[in-house]
Parts: C-alpha cells; structure tokens; sequence
C-alpha cells in the first residue's frame, strides 16, 4: 500500500529515517540511496549522508545555494511504499529476498513514472499567483525498512521527496498538489508494478483491494493475522467505536491517532529468529510456497514454442469468459475483435479489457475524464499484468483510432490533461440540434400581453416579483418549443410554476410536470399543484412511439401529449441521455412546451453530462430569476450570495465561528449539538451530512442520543436492511465486486446474462469469476458476469449490502426504494409509529399511517433520517441548518455541495469540521463540475449558436402589471427572436456562474 505524508521537520526526518534499520548487515548498501534527475545533477549517488538530506529538506544544495527560506520552507513529502503482508512473510521469514529486490524495483519504476507524470513547479508569467508548470524534475531520498511499529515483519520504503523542482534551468519550490491528488492512482501504480513482478517470480497472487492491493496465494490468513498486530490493534479500535472497520478514512484516522513512536531495535537476528518461531507455531515456513514459486520460475523462463505461446492466450482468456468465443466475437468498438485477437498476447488482452472497461466506467459518469482516471481505474480492476506503460500506450491507440478524443489545456505547458469520447460530442450535438429544432415553430399559449395579466390573477395570494413575471410570460408567449427559466436556490420557482399552470390551464392546455426523483414529484403535486411524474417513467411511456415515428403506439402517445405542456422540475439534475430523451420527445411527438426550470450552481446530474448548463450556452429563449427569497437573515442572504458568486473565503468570514474545528470527533459534536435542541427546534434544523459514511455515522449517533434520553421507546426491531453499492455497468461485469452476503437485484424480463426477473442472494465468487447465487426458492444459479453485454446502456442489474439496523418506535427513517402503489418513495421520511407482533406502523411525510408486515420488502428499503446529504436536500427548505463536513472527502467537501447547504437554509448555519482552514482549502480546490464533451472538444465542436433576441433580454422592471403588459406587447418580429449569426467560436457569459470549465483547444 501506498501512504502519503508532509514531512514538518528536516532534522527530524534526517534522525528517523538515517537510523541503522537495516534488512541484514551484508545488504547496507540497499539500505538508502537517491532517487531523481535532480538528484543526478546535484551528483548525489550511493548511500544518503545524514547532513547532505538534511540539508536538502531545507533547501540547501551541496554548492551551498540556498533554494527560499529555511526556516519557513515546507521540508518535502514521505511516500511510503509498503509490501503486502504475505510478501514480507515469505521475504523475512522464509527468505526470498527476491521479493526485496523486486520490491525496490517496483517502487523505482513507480517513482520514475511520477517524476516524469506529477512533479511541477510554478511559472508566474501571466499570473502573479502562479500557475503549474510541469516539469518532470524531482530529487529524492529512499530508505528501505523492515518492520512494522509492533515490531511484525513489513518491509517498506520511505521516499522522501525534498521540497525543490527546476523550472526553465532555475531552482524553486516544488508544487505538490498532483502528488497529494493523485496518491491513490500512484499506489495503483506500483501496486500493479509489484504484482506484475511478483507473478514473474512465480508467484500466484489475488487482488484484495481497491486499488490493487493484493496478496500472494499460499500463506495463510491465520498467519497474516499473526504478523499483523498493528492492523489488528486499528480494527479493534475500530470495534470500540462501534464504527466500520472497512472505512479507509476512519482506519487512515485511527493509525494517525493510535500512532507509537518508532521503536530502534538494533538485534535484528535476534528479531528474525523470533518471526521464525511465531511463524513455526503455527505450522508454516514457507519454504515450500517459495519451492514451488522457483519451479515456476524456472519453467516459464523457458521458451515456448507459438504454439504454447497461443495455448497460454486461449488459457487465460478463459479465464475470463467460458469459452474463447466470448471474446472472438465482434462487437465491443474498444477493443480488438474477431480473428485478430489471437494475434495478441495474453498481457496485451488484458490490458485491451481494462482500458475499455475504464472507458465504459468513467464514462457512465462524465461526459468527459481526466486522462489519469482511465489509468487509475484501470489498473484498480485488477487483471493480471496490467501496467501503467502500457494502459498509456493503449489510450494513445484508441486515440490515433478516433475512439478517444483529447486535447491540450489552458496550462502554459500545454500539457494533455482530460479526454472524452465521440460518442458523448455526439450525444452533445443531437441536445442542441434538438433545440434548434423547436425554435420558433411553436404556437404561443397566450400573447404576451394576455400572460402579463393573467398570471398576476391565477398567482392568487401570492404575487409573482418582477422576474417571476418575466419568466411566466416568456415560457407562455415564446414561439420556441423549449424555454428555459435559470433561477437561484430560493427565487419562487415553485411558485411560478403553480401560477402558469393554473395559467394555461385556463387556455384548455394539459400540464404535466417532471422530475428526476419522486420526492420532487410528490412535491410538484402537493406545493405547485399540478400532476407530475418522474423522467425515466415518462421516457420510457413515449420514447419509443416517438422514435418510430408511425403506428399505434406513436398515435397514442401524441394524443396523450396534446395540448401539453411539460414542466421539468431541478433540471440540472437530468443528464445528457435523459434530456436528449425529453428533447426528441417534445419535438417528434409536436408538444406545445418543454420548460427547463432549474439552477446551474446547484447540483449536477449523477451520470454523465452537464445538460441544462450547456442548453442554457446555447442561447436558448431563456429568463432568469436572480432574486432569492428563501434567506431571513442578512449574513444567511450574503453566505448565499457570496457562495453562488464562489466566494467561499469571504462565505466563510461571514460565517465566523459558525465554522467550527473540532478536530477528529466534529461529528460527535455535531450531532451532540442537535441533539442539546428542543423538540420545536429539531423539527426545524436539518442536519447536512458530505457523504455517506458521515450520513451513517451521525444517523447512529443521533439515534443513541435519542434512546439514552428516552425519546426512542422499546427494545427495537432488528432489521436486515440493503445499502445500494452504486456500481456503474461496466463494474457489474466484473466478479471482483461480487462477495458472499450481497443481494443482487434482476430488473426487467431481458435476462441480463441468462439471469431470470428477482431477487438474488450471493453464496459466492470463484477464482475463474463464476458468481454462485441462490433464488427466493432456495435454487442455486451459476452468474457469468463477465457475460453481460458491454454496449448495453439499459441498467438490469443493482448490487446491495446488507446492514443491520436496530429500529426503534419513534425512529425517524426514509425510504430507498420505491413502492408507489402505498406512497412510498424513495428518498421520501416517515416516522415509525409503533413495532407490534404483526408488523411497524410508520406514518409516511403525507401523514398516512401504513402497516408493514415482518416480511415487508419495504422493511429492508429503509435507513435512519436525522442527517441527509445534499442531493436529499436539494429542493428542500428549513429555517435552520447544521451542516458536517471533513477536509480531506476531496470529491464531497466541494463548491457545489457547499453552495447547496448555504442556500437551504432560512435563518442560519453552523458547520462543523476537523479542521476550518483545510476544509476552506479543499472547497476552494474543487469546483464539484461536471464537465462537458463539446466544451473540451472547442468551441468550433458546437452547433450554430444563436444570440438571445432583443425581445426577451431582461429589462427594468416596470411597477405595474399594465406597464408591463405595454413592455411585452412587442414586435411578432422580435417575439419570434430574428437571430444575428453568432460570432465564431464565442459563447455567452453568464452572470452569477461560478463553474469552472477546461478547455482542451483541439
């Protein structure tokens, strides 16, 4: 495994890691050494002298030039790459030092491939603050050590990495920030390195980790606990805490926490001869697993005839599907097919099967990824042989082939950085050809002068504000299909839409609103008053009739649609897929309205694609609402202001000690703040969790606070409950997620793989990749995965854990599936009511009092409700707000899910953190955007884009409903919007839009 960690003191590191910790005496050599090209301009070789480390982490060359200030240069960084346990057991106590050198090895490659991929500096050229510059430069202290702070047999190296880079000939500061970023991609690295050499040596090994880790076959568990007393005292810890002693953030916490100083044991011999005893104890050497890892050595050393060489192919394709016909077979466009494939190795197979399915991952997810992504992720499949060289060679094929596409940043190295594919500009393209396709061929519902009025009659006791006004006439006057209203958290868009419903009602109009989730769908109905459905039930009503074009089906659903309008709710949660689905329907099936109501700041869609953000630069008829109404308070209405504009220093000044560092326990002293609230006052402050480890880990506290002060009544109902594992496609195809406990859920009737409609029990995972499953009658299924049809988009299949959850009578809960029939969504609260003999009596968010018998399916689908995360929260509104956040949850401790808090809340906010000053760091370092395939392909990738017409640009807002009912009687001309061609490669700023995007100047 890889750790990383600042080194604080050059004295201190140059004492610690220049100890005589040496493996055996006769290996001193092997003992430190240097590493980097600057290291071989500074003429640094051999063993690493104390004063001459020293004084590098200081900044000091051995000429004497003096690189910043000494006493307040940051030292350098400690890389910490550690062996598998079975690897130091069969290197210390069966002695194959075979493994130690291979080890080096690894991690000399590993480092070589970060020099050249990660070490920067800082040019200030064009910007005072400076911008990265990557520089391939790096110098670096290795020191090999051999045990472990309980003195257990752990061979690994520190390599210190001084705090120094060259930038155009000059000495400077080196600027870390890939490194930090990237450190589970640099474990992924050598990790794959490792076992690849390892299975050189004749080893067998199996992957055990998420990002390679892996284990070499043939020590046993027993004895890798034995000689694993540190891990053990971590996860008794663990235990203690009654937390998940699978969570690396929490392990990473403890060890950091629990952390002995470093013990100096001089006798070695007499230390290794105590591993062999402990090892003997338990009847194990290991002296035959290396016997038989030199047998095989030996014998694949030899050379093979093409014929052996094709078997070894055939062989371990197999491995991978039953029967080699799985892979001749033509279809999947990312990798070679047919005949062909029998011209390549059984390595270059892999590699083919990891970079596709990496592509198909990221994919799923993003319209466009980080080019290290692919790499990342597919060398964290595990598949044997797998190299960082030649996944990189493999995506510079698929990108000569057009498979890929990338480009150069905005860096002033010019350097490659992100990559999408033609299939996602494609998908882009067809969205805003979409668009352009309803452009002024739409029949207005109302003049614009008729709107103006009639809006302010059917808004009823609740006026509509000037820009709610502007947007209402808009989306019922425009002669564009589709209109979009781009509106801040806040602004009364509920509100807009119950009046131009209730509006074009009026006008013998059908409106039907849509949302991607069923809690904004019952909140369609129940707040704006108009019938609503999800996105996906409603795509998949009348996709398919709308393609077709003709027929009964097409007939049907143009009927059904007529006269409508449809109403999408939070559109920039719909991805790129589901929008281009809404688009072709509203065009082909000839719907009088598609409106987009929604916030480009707040959240983006889960899967792939930023589709109302790039809609809304392709200058569609658009109003904006820029007014919030939600916040009471004067510091919560500037939080949310400054938040939007990404501001969040200055958010974070407002807030004050409303920011509060309570180091490791900030989530106990979060939720014990909510739980020192009145019942009134709970009711009222919500409790916002990042993510969902945090979300589990406040339901719990929260839940014991509550039973000890006896709010929660009875002994509880054990309950065996699914937490969805969230695997993309892809991922579902590979057995390595699949273990023993988990439910798979079949849905549809195309039998994924040969697997019937249901529900599935996972017995267990073969080493050939053969699932074993048992059915609701107790049958057991044999489960190929890695059968499943790559180029299917359609999801069949979802994967859970099973938890245990202790459920109490006054438990608060929420649903995570759905059972529409009852009024049960997920996503959606209840109350449990009662737990009696015939089942829990919950009250549901409608205030329906339900029954659920014992063997309920909803009894499963169920969690704790006291902290929700942000895509909960989105929509929602309460007077106060306690948000909980950690600095280092990189991808959640982001500007979009911060902006999303602030603006949830009425009256006022508090957030508790580890750590205020990491935490500020982090948001600011990630924007939490989503990318684009056209915006990363350039600007020339985009359709013809069109200026707002004059008519429909906002204007001062007149004081009364007759003076802007003047100010739209307009020009049909000018209604219609006569569009000037745009000028080349330009596109439109938009005020308030703090989104980040990266352009590749293809």
């Amino acid at each position: 495994m890889l750790s990383v960690a600042s080194v604080r003191s050059a004295g201190g590191a140059a004492n610690y890691f220049a100890k005589d910790d040496y493996y055996v005496g006769e290996h001193a050599s092997e003992v430190s050494g240097w590493g980097g090209l600057g290291a071989v301009e500074l003429g640094l070789s051999g063993e690493v002298e104390k004063q001459v480390f020293e004084d590098l982490l200081k900044g000091k060359l051995p000429d004497g030039e003096q690189i910043g200030d000494p006493e307040r240069r940051r030292a350098g960084l400690d890389l910490t790459f550690s062996m598998p346990k079975s690897a130091s057991v069969l290197a210390y106590v069966a002695g194959d030092e075979r493994l130690l050198a291979a080890h080096m090895q690894a991690v000399r490659q590993t480092m070589g491939w970060v020099e050249k991929t990660f070490a920067e500096g800082r040019t200030y050229v064009d910007n005072p603050k400076g911008d990265p510059l990557r520089t391939g430069h790096l110098t670096y202290a290795m020191f090999q050590h051999d045990t472990s702070r309980k003195l257990d047999p752990q061979a690994h190296i520190h390599v210190v990495v001084a705090n120094l880079t060259k930038v155009a000939g000059n000495w400077q500061a080196l600027f870390n920030d890939e490194l930090w970023k990237n450190n589970s991609l640099i474990g992924s690295v050598y990790h794959a390195a490792l076992r690849t050499m390892v299975e050189e040596l004749g080893y067998q090994t199996r992957q055990t980790g998420k990002h390679g880790q892996f284990e070499i076959e043939g020590v046993p568990k027993a004895v890798l606990t034995e000689f694993s007393q540190r891990r053990e005292d971590i996860l008794a810890k663990a235990a203690d805490l009654g937390r998940d002693g699978r969570n690396p953030e929490l392990l990473r916490e403890i060890t950091k926490r629990t952390r002995d100083d470093k013990i100096n044991l001089d006798d070695r011999d007499s230390l290794r001869a105590e591993w062999g005893e402990r090892a003997a104890a338990l009847g194990f050497d290991g002296k035959a697993v290396v016997a038989e890892a030199e047998a095989r050595e030996t014998q694949g050393s030899q050379k093979q005839t093409a014929f052996d060489a094709l078997r070894q192919v055939a062989s371990v394709a197999a491995q991978w599907a039953e029967g080699l016909r799985e892979w001749l077979k033509p279809g999947d466009p990312l990798v070679t097919s047919g005949m062909a494939r029998l011209a390549l190795s059984a390595t270059e197979i892999g590699t083919e099967m990891a970079v596709a399915s990496a592509i198909r991952i990221l994919g799923q997810r993003e319209a466009a990824f980080p080019i290290h992504e692919i790499s990342r992720t597919a060398l964290d499949l595990g598949i044997k042989g797998v190299t960082i060289e030649a996944v990189e060679a493999r995506v510079r094929v698929l990108a000569d082939k057009g498979q890929l596409v990338f480009g150069t940043s905005g860096r002033p190295d010019r350097s490659v950085t992100h990559v999408t594919t033609p299939e996602h500009i494609a998908e882009e393209r067809r969205l805003l050809e979409g668009i352009d396709a309803g452009r002024e061929i739409a029949g207005p519902v109302l003049s614009a002068s008729d709107a103006a009025k009639r809006l302010q009659v059917h808004s009823g006791d609740r006026p509509l504000s000037g820009e709610q006004l502007d947007a209402g006439i808009l989306a019922l006057s425009s002669s564009d299909r589709t209109v979009v209203i781009q509106g801040v958290a806040g602004a009364g868009k509920t509100t807009l839409i119950s009046a131009m419903a209730e509006t074009a009602k009026s006008e013998g109009r059908q409106v039907l609103g849509l949302a991607q989730a069923n809690t904004m769908v019952e909140m369609l109905k129940s707040e704006a008053g108009i019938e609503a459905q999800t996105v996906s039930s409603f795509v998949n009503q009348h996709l398919r009739a709308a393609l077709a074009g003709q027929g009964e089906a097409y007939e049907a659903s143009r009927a059904a649609l007529k006269d409508t309008m449809l109403v999408l709710d939070e559109a920039s949660l719909v991805a790129n897929k589901p929008m281009n689905d809404l688009v072709t329907i509203a065009n082909r099936l000839g719907l009088d309205r598609l409106v987009m109501i929604g916030d480009r700041a707040q959240l983006q869609p889960i899967d792939a694609g930023k589709a109302f953000s790039l809609i809304q630069q392709h200058r569609p008829a658009m109003a904006q609402l820029d007014v919030s109404h939600r916040q009471r308070t004067e510091h919560m209405k500037a939080v949310a202001s400054l938040t939007r504009g990404g501001h969040f220093k200055d958010a974070f000044e407002v807030l004050g000690e409303r920011v509060v560092s309570s180091g490791a326990d900030f989530r106990e002293v979060a939720a014990r703040k909510w739980l020192e609230l009145s019942a009134e006052d709970r009711e009222k402050t919500a409790l916002y969790a990042s993510g969902r480890g945090t979300r589990a880990h406040l339901n719990a506290l929260v839940q014991d606070g509550l039973k000890a002060e006896g709010s929660l009544r009875g002994e509880g109902l054990a309950l065996s409950r699914l937490e969805s594992v969230n695997l993309t496609r892809e991922e579902m195809r590979y057995a390595s997620h699949y273990r023993s406990g988990q439910v798979l859920e079949v849905i549809g009737r195309d039998r994924p793989a040969g697997l019937e409609r249901g529900t599935y029990d996972v017995v267990g995972v073969s080493a050939k990749g053969v699932v074993s499953l048992r059915d609701a009658e107790g049958k057991r299924v044999r489960f190929r995965p890695d059968r499943l049809d790559p180029t299917d988009k359609r999801d069949h299949l979802a994967l859970f854990e099973r938890e245990t959850l202790r459920l109490h009578e006054g438990d608060r809960i929420r649903w995570t599936a759905n059972d529409k029939a009852r009024g049960l969504f997920n996503s959606a609260s209840a109350d449990v009511v009662a737990i009696k003999r015939d089942g829990v009596e919950v009250r549901t968010s409608e205030g329906v009092n339900i029954v659920l018998a014992h063997s309920d399916r909803m009894l499963s689908r169920l969690g704790l409700a006291y902290a929700i995360n942000m895509h909960q929260a989105q929509g929602m509104t309460t007077d106060q707000g306690i948000g909980v956040m950690h600095s280092a949850e990189r991808h959640l401790s982001n500007q979009r899910l911060t902006h999303v808090m602030a603006t949830r809340v009425r009256d006022d906010l508090t957030i508790y953190t580890n750590d205020r000053d990491a935490l500020l760091r982090s948001i600011q370092a990630n924007p939490g955007d989503k990318a684009s395939a056209l915006e990363l392909a350039g600007a020339s990738a985009f359709p013809n884009q069109s200026p707002a017409p004059e008519g429909l640009r906002k204007s001062p807002s007149p004081s009364s409903a007759a003076d802007r009912a003047d100010q739209f009687a307009i020009d049909i001309k000018t209604l219609r919007g006569e569009r000037a061609k745009p000028e080349v490669g330009k596109k439109p700023a938009l005020a308030h839009v703090p989104e980040k995007t990266i352009e590749l100047g293809l």
